[in-house]
Parts: C-alpha cells; sequence; structure tokens
C-alpha cells in the first residue's frame, strides 16, 4: 500500500497545503458573504419602497421636443 515517509517530506509542501487551505476557506467565506449580500439586495422591490412615480408628462413632452426637433 501507500505510505507516507514523513521524515521526508519538506516542511515547506507542509506550510503550503496549511496556507492553500486557510486562503481557499477565505475565498469560500468572501463569496458566501457576496452573493448573501447580492441576495438580500435583490429581495428589496418597488412595492416594498412604498414610492409613487411622478412624471410630468408636459415637461416631459417639452424636454423631447427640444432635443429631437431643435435645428441643427
Amino acid at each position: 500500500m501507500l505510505s507516507i515517509d514523513w521524515a521526508k517530506v519538506d516542511k515547506f509542501y507542509l506550510v503550503l497545503i496549511a496556507t492553500l487551505v486557510l486562503l481557499s476557506l477565505l475565498v469560500v467565506f468572501a463569496f458566501k458573504s457576496v452573493f448573501s449580500a447580492y441576495n438580500t439586495a435583490y429581495e428589496v422591490t418597488q412595492g416594498n419602497l412604498n414610492t409613487e412615480l411622478k412624471i410630468n408628462k408636459d415637461k416631459l413632452d417639452e424636454v423631447y421636443n427640444w432635443v429631437f426637433t431643435r435645428p441643427k
């Protein structure tokens, strides 16, 4: 069977493996936090904000005509 001779394993590789495991846990935690924040932000809808959309149609038409019918 396969056996590891721990006396021949360089300490660099043990430190490398430990560092990679810690960094992978950090990456998983970071992605979990980012996607959790995205999910929370996605759940907020316009209906929950209780705001009304107020558009002055006359001013909107005036601006539209000024932009698209001005002399060139």
